[in-house]
């Protein structure tokens, strides 16, 4: 770089004379020991005819320097140097692409937002245009729980405290590993930053669609977390564009689940082909978007395939997109007309609902939701007649309610059910809103308790075929533990429809494609040899419910242990309690521990944190401890405790 830290990379090569177009990720995830295994993407691309990089992000892995954030502007600005660098070397022709998953999706987007002169085209898969909306921090304007707070954070405070190999650093090796102890935990800054505000923008695609110019073929995944992002950033681009969206959660799409697994990289390879190569292969020709459109399953949390259909689609929005109310009425009941009579019905926010909802796993467990009837006592639900006609919905389904409730402070959870005919309820998207969110995530105002309001609860993006002979159902409750942090203060909710108040649920019809588009076809995944070896330990996910302390409690435990050549081994940890009080949900704890154990000959480095999250009605107090042992003896030890003020969550 040219302040004169250096980034470090990997490279695969073409076994071919060159030049060749050089195409790059870019993490925080340490290229050379935690994420070893993900470098088979880059010997598949060498094998097809491209350099194919892995960078460091400055400050982790063997890159030099400290990371004091995600997605930092001086993070960009490497990336983009490091773009010149790659398009300057005698192998490559001076074209090059971007590819990554989750954060190297975010960072393929953001670097293009700068248009870097050799960048031609980029991959990103599951990825967001909106850091406060749509990320893994907050959704719905109310504080993620399990996943980003604690299991994500503390897991960043472990990789970002990790030392470099001294074999590779040389001389610099122990000046390196010192500097980037003296970063402080980024869950501070998540925490502190609790509005969408000028923190969020930064790194936003929503800002500026029309900063992107270079190609963008878009990956994502229907039980992604990302999921909204998809469909919403191909319509808004204006530079040449793909798309396509499957089943998967936050897994690569040819390992997986649910499947139908595909060779993405075979896609992305005809992709970056065209636009580095100008190869005439016929992918731009194709249809635009390739659309998985999913069909009910037996709910089961580690389900491994879904059924449905690929489908292409000429573009979006669609032409052939049609609206369809349902109407809440009398009876629990969703109906085409809403009904002329003003009804109501009153729920009690439970704050332990959600455990069935599922977890979308980018650090967590991949968790798919369960038979959502174990929550309907704790929900009000509005359910259809069975249908006579097959109903298909592609993109955001919303509830527009009249709600009232008699507190300042109050979440919505809005679920769209498919109910089979033997009552089997299966999820099929949710959505969540804090209400003091309801007219702005920039500036949140309270409730005013009794005051009815008329709310639109956006739920997640997803492609479903409701079949004849099943029903849908909407249901509506308080909470989505542990995903989201419970709202503080109990109270009583009451919707009310009919009449003036017309609260329904609209879905995003599509009809039939005349004329039908050719179906796409993918490659099945292609056998590959693993570039790091791993073993995975017997995963744990529980729920706990204490009716004596009144407690409920979701704990998960995940480790793994793998080789990276012949001299080393890595062993890592997750663990993570989340409890919520039935009785006083502000008294909400989440702790647990991240551990990564780094061995080659004659060394073993210790790196652990553990933290907690506690919160009181008006306050989330912060403590994270970090761990470091070089061969069973105390290295570093640092301590961080934070009380940070809780604005409206």
């Amino acid at each position: 770089m040219s302040d004169g830290t250096p980034l470090a990379a990997d490279i695969a090569m073409p076994d071919a004379p060159g030049p060749f177009p050089a195409v790059f990720d870019y993490y925080p995830y340490r290229k050379d020991d935690v994420w070893a295994g993900y470098f088979r993407q880059h010997h598949y691309l060498a094998q097809r005819g491209f350099v194919a990089l892995r960078v460091d992000v400055r400050g982790t892995g063997e890159s030099g320097g400290f990371a004091t954030d995600e997605y930092t502007l001086q993070e960009q600005l490497d990336g983009i140097a490091a773009i010149a660098w790659i398009a300057q070397q005698p192998w490559c022709n001076g074209n090059v692409g971007m590819f990554g998953i989750s954060y190297g999706g975010f960072n393929s987007l953001q670097i293009a937002m700068h248009r870097p002169p050799a960048l031609k085209a980029i991959c990103p898969m599951y990825f967001t245009d909106n850091r406060y909306t749509d990320d893994s921090h907050y959704k719905g304007g109310a504080l993620q729980m399990l996943f980003d707070t604690l299991v994500y954070g503390l897991g960043m405070v472990v990789l970002n405290a990790m030392p470099p190999y001294p074999m590779d650093a040389e001389a610099d090796w122990s000046a390196m590993w010192e500097e980037r102890l003296q970063g402080e935990p980024w869950m501070f800054r998540w925490l502190e930053n609790q509005t969408y505000n000028d923190y969020w923008k930064h790194g936003s695609l929503c800002e500026d669609y029309a900063s992107i110019q270079c190609a963008v073929y878009l990956f994502g995944g229907w039980r992604d977390g990302y999921v909204n992002a998809n469909l919403r950033v191909f319509e808004r681009l204006h530079c040449p564009k793909k798309l396509i969206i499957g089943p998967w959660m936050h897994i690569l799409p040819d390992v997986g689940i649910p499947g139908p697994r595909i060779d993405f990289l075979h896609e992305m390879a005809r992709f970056f082909d065209f636009w580095l190569n100008g190869t005439e292969n016929g992918v731009m020709a194709e249809p635009p978007i390739a659309v998985y459109i999913q069909q009910y399953d037996t709910p089961h949390a580690s389900r491994t395939l879904t059924t449905g259909f690929w489908r292409h689609e000429a573009g979006w929005p669609l032409e052939r997109a049609a609206e369809i109310p349902l109407a809440l009425a009398a009876g629990n009941a969703l109906e085409p007309v809403a009904p002329a009579e003003e009804g109501a019905r009153d729920y009690t926010y439970v704050p332990f609902v959600g455990t069935t909802f599922g977890m979308f796993a980018p650090t967590s467990l991949p968790i798919l939701p369960v038979d959502q009837r174990l929550e309907d006592p704790y929900s009000q639900n509005w359910t259809s007649q069975p249908l006579v006609e097959a109903i298909e919905i592609l993109g955001q389904p919303r509830a527009i309610l009249t709600i009232s409730a008699t507190t300042d402070i109050a979440t919505v959870v809005a679920r769209l059910v498919d109910v089979a005919p033997d009552g089997t309820a299966a999820l099929v998207t949710k959505g969540v809103l804090n209400l003091t969110h309801r007219d702005s995530d920039a500036a949140p105002t309270p409730i005013v308790p009794g005051e009815r309001l008329t709310v639109v609860v956006l739920l997640d993006a997803t492609g479903w075929l409701f079949e004849p002979g099943h029903a849908l159902r909407l249901s509506i409750s308080g909470a989505d533990f542990p995903n989201t942090w419970p709202s503080p203060k109990r109270y009583t909710a009451r919707i009310h429809f009919g009449g003036a108040c017309d609260s329904r649920l609209i879905l995003p019809a599509v009809g039939p494609q005349v004329p039908a588009l050719p179906v796409p076809t993918f490659r099945p995944p292609a056998p590959f040899e693993p570039t790091a070896v791993g073993q995975a330990e017997p995963s744990v996910w529980r729920v706990t419910r204490d009716h004596i302390a009144e407690t409920v409690e979701v704990s998960m435990r995940m480790a793994s242990r793998t080789r990276i050549g012949d001299a080393f081994a890595l062993f890592g940890r997750r663990e993570a309690i989340a409890m919520v009080s039935e009785q006083n949900p502000a008294n909400a704890t989440i702790r647990g521990l991240s551990q990564q154990t780094l061995s080659w000959p004659l060394r073993t480095i210790d790196t652990l944190a553990r933290g907690q999250i506690e919160s009181t009605e008006q306050t989330f107090h912060v403590t994270i401890h970090l761990e470091i042992t070089v061969d069973g003896l105390s290295h570093s030890s640092k301590h961080w405790m934070r009380s940070i003020p809780r604005h409206l969550l």
